[in-house]
């Protein structure tokens, strides 16, 4: 699994050349954050990752909370 960087209400996920906003996110049982992604294109993409694989992120209360409301842009 490759490494992800929260920054803000963006994703870096390592190998990827883009930057992905996060549309939501979700904290789930067994200490993992599920998300779901959007390129620059528009296209969206669904992410599962252990807390320890998400470096910028302790708690749900690091992530910005606007990006988890769906008008948010």
């Amino acid at each position: 699994m490759s490494s992800v960087w929260v920054i803000g209400n963006h994703v870096k996920v390592q190998g990827m050349s883009k930057d992905f906003k996060i549309l939501s996110y979700d904290f789930i049982m067994g200490g993992c954050v599920e998300m779901i992604l959007e390129s620059p294109e528009g296209s969206r993409i669904f992410l599962k990752r252990r807390k320890s694989e998400i470096s910028n992120i302790e708690h749900e209360y690091d992530f910005d909370a606007g990006s988890n409301d769906p008008s948010y842009r």
